[in-house]
Order: structure tokens, then sequence, then C-alpha cells
């Protein structure tokens, strides 16, 4: 079946600028980080539930594989309605769910500090970690949402630290993408960028145009971000439906295009840290 081709950028503008509105209108009175943090992570989960169908909830909670098998909380989840036995337990937005049931998981940070940063890495990684064999760890969609971050070389002494150890050399245990909304600075992992006849390696995280102010002309950079978080997770959702069916009955949905995706020639690795790399290699 031919694809739908994906939307104006302008169309993402609105979720942009509806993120950022509403992220700094409670934070404008209220300052107290457990409320607005869970604020911040229903706006994003409210968004996301625009894009999905039915099918696909949207909740937070635990990743549950059995007695002394339970992933860390996780601020957002979505989970495949059609599992047979999907939850453990469920009230309301809160859920404790088998991990075949589950498609992605994000962590959601206001101010994505080191700590921050580590601690969302140990999240996600806990959680890949409940994957079967049916449904390896690749096949789970790992995200960190930073409302606001860093630069590039603090971020590259982060890769750095050595608690990331363990993920070098096991990069699909880790984050497939890492955002920074207000730097409009987000890092995918080599797998989920076409080359172009690049040489794009898996344990490699690339800097999409739009860090540290690198913006194509025309481009709203901001929106060019949440398209192609949307975009990831929309594939994570039809790479579950081949994974269990064999076979997709419905068209592809493209919300991004390739040709809106650039690269910066920087690049972070867990250990090694960011260093440059020649585009055209």
């Amino acid at each position: 079946m031919a694809n739908i081709n994906a939307p104006k950028i302008e169309y993402f503008e609105s979720f942009a600028e509806e993120i950022a509105s509403k992220f700094r209108r409670l934070d404008e009175l209220v300052k107290h980080s457990t409320s607005t943090g869970d604020y911040h992570e229903e706006i994003l989960r409210t968004i996301l539930r625009n894009f999905l169908t039915e099918r696909f909830s949207v909740k937070k909670g635990f990743m549950y594989a059995g007695h002394d098998q339970v992933s860390k909380q996780m601020d957002l989840m979505v989970i495949d309605e059609n599992s047979p036995f999907a939850y453990v337990f469920k009230e309301g937005d809160f859920a404790v769910v088998i991990p075949d049931a589950v498609v992605a998981v994000m962590e959601i940070k206001t101010c994505l500090q080191k700590e921050h940063y580590i601690n969302a890495l140990e999240n996600i990684f806990s959680a890949k970690s409940l994957m079967t064999e049916s449904l390896f760890p690749a096949n789970l969609l790992g995200i960190i949402f930073g409302y606001e971050g860093v630069q590039d070389d603090t971020l590259g002494g982060w890769f750095q630290d050595t608690r990331t150890s363990k993920f070098q050399g096991n990069e699909v245990m880790g984050p497939d993408a890492i955002m920074f909304f207000t730097q409009s600075n987000t890092l995918l992992r080599g797998n989920h960028l076409a080359s172009g006849g690049h040489r794009l390696e898996e344990k490699y995280y690339y800097q999409l145009i739009g860090g540290n102010n690198e913006i194509k002309p025309g481009m709203n950079s901001q929106a060019l971000q949440i398209s192609t978080i949307l975009q990831l997770i929309v594939n994570a959702c039809r790479n579950r439906e081949i994974t269990r069916t064999g076979r997709l009955n419905e068209p592809s949905f493209n919300l991004t295009r390739t040709d809106r995706v650039a690269m910066t020639n920087k690049r972070f690795a867990f250990v090694d840290g960011v260093s440059e790399f020649n585009i055209q290699q």
C-alpha cells in the first residue's frame, strides 16, 4: 500500500508551542518540583494520545515480569491493548504491565541535569532488561525527554560518566533518542537514521540539525523534534504489529520526511563522550 505523506512542518508547530506554553504556565505559579513534574509528564502523554488509536494506551507505572522482576517506575508507557493479558494492575493512568505489552517507554524531565540523566538511563535499562526472547530489548523503544538541557561539551561529559560503562557495546539497552526541547537538540542512535550513503554506527547518538541553534532556514526546529519523536513511536507501534502478526494491513503513516532530518558533525557515545566526524564519510 502507498505511504501517507507527512504533514507540513507547520502542523507540528502548534504542538511544540503547546508544550512550551504549558510547561511555562505552571512553572510561573508553582515551584514544587514533584507536582510540576507530574503535570509535565501528563502534557506529553496527552499530546501522544492525539496520534495513537485506542489500541495503544498511554500510561505511567511499572513493567512486571514476576516477583523480583519489576522495572523502575516509568514516566510514560505506550501499551498494546491487544495483548491478551496486558495488566497486572490498573487504576486511572497508573498501571503495572507485563513487558510484552509495552511498545515504548519515555522518561520526562523538566530540567535534565546529570543525576536525572543517569537515573533516566537506569530506568530505561530496567525496562529493556525485562523483555523476552520473542520481544527482545531492541523492540522496546526508549526515549529521554528533557524540557531544558545542557551544552554539548557538558553532555559529552555525562556520556563519559563511569556509570554508563555497562552500555558500551550494549547500546541496545539504552535510550534510542535523547531530546532537549528548549535547546532544539535531539540525539538519535545510528540505527534509527537513514544512512543516505553515510556510514552510521549503532553505538553513536547522532545530533540532528537544531542542536545549539544550528537551525535550517525556514524550519521550526522544535516542531521537527516533536514530529521525529512521534514518528519513532508510530514506527514502534507499526513494528509491534508486524512482530505479532507477520504482516501490516495498513498504509505507512509518515509524520516526518527524511529530507527534513539532517545531522550536525557531532556524535556521542557511552564512555567515549562527544566527538566530531565527517558527515560525508
